[in-house]
């Protein structure tokens, strides 16, 4: 006789799956309703304040600020829409990103590594201690006329200004979460013998990463002000040299479209990895503490 036939005979056993208590199908309900009350009363929030910057900005625009040349919210919208449609807008858009994108992971890759070693061995972090605060002291603008000398207005130009600029917030806070991690951890690396490369690969990287993740979101946005600024007093290409080209003939439209969209591009980077940071961190308490 088949497993199925068995299951239908009369007065075979069957597994039940006991209900779910009715106070607990409430309690699940009450919490989906609170969160989703909770975020569109935020949307709401952030649609009423946008409201009220455009028509502040609209009214200053056409009263007191007439004389100055700043574009109204409509006539940025045509503007803007008139541009996105050009392969001169997007390849700005993209050498920015690309500009942006290389410095920030050579930061990554220098700046973990001499972190985690250096908050590892306290001989090592009294050493640089100096190195690190006078380094992280100086604005990356600081060197350009340095790197101007070297490299000229090219994207290496840029590269290094954002390496420079973005590897010590990485370093500092790779520092901090080796020095952070428990003493319990440690004893454990002791009384298995690990190898030094195996202490920072399997126990020190997963139980710094809080610390790492907030170091890169502020590398990152370091990265793309920097190449910016790069581009536009560097004469790289990109949106800072783009955003030079309109202040030089006095285009203000086109130049308030170039940095907005800077600003569109800072708050999806910010977003990226925000999710990317949810992703990775998971198991942790203030990834938990608001969800549902």
């Amino acid at each position: 006789m088949s497993p199925t036939a068995t299951a239908n005979a009369p007065g075979a056993a069957r597994e039940v799956t006991p209900p779910r208590p009715a106070g607990s199908i409430g309690r699940a309900a009450a919490r989906k309703r609170k969160t989703m009350s909770a975020r569109l009363t935020s949307a709401a929030g952030k649609l009423v304040a946008l409201a009220i910057v455009v028509v502040a900005w609209h009214v200053f625009v056409t009263g007191p600020g007439k004389a100055s040349g700043i574009p109204t919210p409509l006539q940025l919208i045509e503007t803007g829409a008139d541009l996105v449609v050009t392969g001169q807008y997007w390849d700005a858009v993209g050498n920015t990103l690309l500009t942006a994108l290389i410095g920030f992971g050579l930061s990554v890759l220098i700046g973990v590594p001499l972190g985690l070693v250096n908050g590892t061995y306290r001989k090592v972090e009294q050493s640089t201690s100096f190195v690190v605060d006078f380094g992280r002291t100086i604005p990356g603008v600081a060197i350009l006329p340095l790197v101007l000398l070297l490299f000229g207005g090219t994207r290496t130009m840029a590269v290094v200004l954002v390496m420079f600029s973005a590897v010590w917030p990485i370093l500092v806070q790779s520092t901090y979460a080796a020095q952070q991690l428990s003493l319990q951890m440690k004893q454990v690396a002791r009384a298995f013998r690990l190898s030094p490369t195996s202490r920072i690969r399997d126990i020190y990287l997963p139980s710094s990463l809080p610390f790492l993740m907030t170091g890169l979101r502020i590398a990152a946005t370091i990265s793309l002000l920097i190449t910016i600024s790069a581009e536009f007093l560097g004469g790289a290409d990109g949106i800072g040299q783009r955003l030079y080209q309109a202040l030089t003939v006095d285009d203000t439209q086109r130049m308030f479209v170039y940095v907005f969209t800077a600003g569109v591009l800072g708050i999806c980077l910010n977003r990226l990895l925000v999710l990317a940071q949810s992703r990775v961190l998971w198991w942790h308490p203030s990834e938990r503490v608001n969800k549902p």
